[in-house]
């Protein structure tokens, strides 16, 4: 099948980006999924702001404005903006919208254009759909998870040393793991919380990153026992999620996936993290992980994220129980399963509002 997908992002990129610096959750999902895609057989075709065209894996990548001399493809995939719709009267054989963050607006003009056609929104998790039910409840889904290299989380998950780590935007609560950190310290000296990610990720540059955590952190020094790695290439932020015990992430960002604690589930490293919207599908609650309620600004809160994870640190049977259960529950996010739920929604036909989405 020819497979389109259009993404009109201006933020510019192209797939080896993915390795080093590093891309945003969308970014990496459109590059995997693709990817998976064409090694399933497909001519797989992506118009987006690329930084470089060419042949990656597969996939060719292409400026944006060639779509419109491009060949009527089989399937056409607006990604996550109603500027990514095809035009109505486009004759592609399916036409999807991936959804790809909390906003509604996408999914609505989708299906006000293409929604008597059998044109469907896949989303990724309940939160998604929650978002989409309060805006109209009519909008037809599937639903399929985000992908994630599971084939590359081998490590064991025992006897890892006392580290905790940190791996999303820091706008969405690094602040409130900084303050909480002195309390895990002090209980447990040897332990570190390491800190990945950065604005790269975005498409900043080094130096307008650097100005970003100058902003965040204010000049101050990092408490005791913090390491601020930043951004790393791919292969090395994989070795760093299996090296810790744990990950640590009060959150007040409306997470619609959270690939981050994917990664991490698929690292046997569990999640401490703030029930909110998609998080509560990414952790299960003293399953595989711990959800902690509460405002994360709040003193109270932090003392409740500190006492967790000095708990768990302390405790590494209990820590390797909820990794085991953890990365069990990720064999249906690799990329070539979610590859096939995608070929199967393609196929004209697919009734729509499928399985309600689950832990995993």
């Amino acid at each position: 099948m020819r497979w389109h997908f259009h993404y009109p992002k201006r933020t510019s990129f192209h797939p080896p980006d993915l390795e080093s610096p590093g891309l945003g959750g969308c970014e990496a999902s459109l590059v995997l999924l693709t990817r998976a895609l064409a090694a399933h057989g497909h001519h797989v075709e992506v118009f987006n702001c690329c930084y470089r065209p060419g042949v990656y894996d597969g996939v060719t990548w292409r400026m944006a404005w060639e779509l419109d001399t491009a060949p009527t493809p089989d399937v056409a995939v607006a990604v996550r903006f109603d500027e990514a719709l095809w035009p109505a009267d486009s004759k592609a054989g399916r036409h999807l919208f991936w959804m790809l963050d909390d906003r509604p607006r996408g999914p609505a003009a989708f299906t006000n254009r293409f929604g008597n056609q059998g044109g469907t929104v896949v989303i990724a998790s309940q939160a998604m759909q929650n978002r989409i039910d309060a805006h109209d409840p009519t909008i037809p889904t599937r639903f399929i998870p985000l992908p994630v290299e599971t084939d590359r989380y081998t490590r064991p998950i025992e006897n890892r040393a006392p580290i905790c780590l940190y791996a999303s935007m820091p706008n969405r609560g690094l602040d409130a793991a900084l303050a909480l950190w002195p309390r895990v310290h002090a209980a447990v000296p040897d332990a570190e919380l390491w800190i990945t990610s950065g604005w790269q990720l975005w498409g900043f540059t080094n130096s307008e990153s650097d100005d970003r955590w100058t902003q965040l952190l204010g000049g101050n020094a990092l408490p005791a026992g913090v390491r601020l790695l930043g951004t790393r290439p791919r292969s090395e932020l994989i070795e760093i999620q299996q090296q810790a015990a744990l990950t640590l992430y009060p959150c007040r960002f409306p997470e619609m996936f959270c690939l981050s604690a994917a990664e991490s589930a698929a690292a046997g490293t569990p999640v401490i993290t703030s029930p909110i919207d998609a998080l509560t599908e990414r952790v299960h609650h003293d399953q595989t992980g711990l959800l902690i309620g509460g405002d994360i600004d709040h003193p109270d809160t932090q003392a409740a994220f500190a006492n967790a994870t000095v708990e768990l640190l302390k405790n590494p049977s209990r820590r390797e129980a909820l990794a085991a259960a953890a990365r069990a529950k990720t064999g249906r996010l690799g990329t070539g399963k979610v590859a096939a739920a995608w070929e199967t929604v393609a196929r004209k036909g697919s009734s729509p509002r499928s399985t309600s989405p689950t832990h995993y």
